[in-house]
């Protein structure tokens, strides 16, 4: 009698072993403090790319990736000095994965018919 051959299991992508340093590890708790825009895959994508992974889930965007962290307003002094107006401010962090370059920054918009 024969016995069935069983076949070996799908092997899986072995995984890195990806980590913070400390300098990070702590940069990405600052970031992620005041963060209120940022999904919970999206954190996961920004720490795995900080640490090291450089596999780009939505190559169909490119290279260079732009996550939201964080929307609020300030009221920032008028370019000619009199009185202030409120603008929407978004915290992005952006990946390029080409590079393995990462920043933050600011973008500024007015905001319409603020009262």
């Amino acid at each position: 009698m024969v016995a069935p051959q069983t076949q070996p299991p799908a092997q899986q992508q072995p995984k890195k072993n990806l980590s913070l340093t400390r300098e990070q590890m702590f940069a990405a708790q600052e970031m992620f403090k005041t963060a209120n825009k940022v999904t919970r895959p999206e954190k996961a994508l920004i720490l795995g790319f900080m640490a090291g992974s450089r596999e780009n889930p939505c190559q169909e965007q490119g290279d260079v990736i732009q996550i939201k962290l964080s929307e609020h307003t300030e009221d920032l002094p008028k370019s000619d000095g009199q009185g202030s107006t409120t603008m929407l401010v978004d915290t992005v962090f952006e990946m390029n994965y080409a590079t393995g370059q990462w920043t933050r920054f600011k973008k500024y918009k007015p905001m319409a018919n603020v009262s």
